[in-house]
């Protein structure tokens, strides 16, 4: 059975939408980082940029609680995108510093 949506055509319109926002906000790298040290200050806790990712999403799906938003569904996997990126990076931070353990 084939499917009637068009993964490509939604996932392009994701990276569109983060290319577009990179120009406005930087790239998330350093947005996120931004935002990361500002809710580290007020949360009195270190947060990384991987948990402001997460809790975008979070931020996304509980406005998705009020009704279907095309845009809100889009940002969600857009920021879960960049929360994989950001794991990613800190898994091979780990691989780096610690090697690859074989158990």
């Amino acid at each position: 059975m084939q499917s009637s949506i068009n993964y490509q055509v939604f996932f392009a319109k994701c990276v569109e939408t983060m290319q577009s926002r990179s120009i406005h906000y930087d790239d998330p790298e350093v947005n996120f980082d931004r935002i990361a040290r500002s809710w580290s200050i007020f949360l009195k806790r270190e947060i990384s940029p991987y948990e402001v990712a997460i809790m975008m999403v979070h931020l996304k799906l509980a406005r998705l609680a009020n009704g279907v938003h095309l845009d809100s569904i889009e940002d969600a996997a857009s920021y879960l995108a960049i929360a994989e990126s950001f794991a990613q990076a800190e898994i091979d931070q780990e691989e780096e510093k610690f090697g690859k353990i074989k158990l």
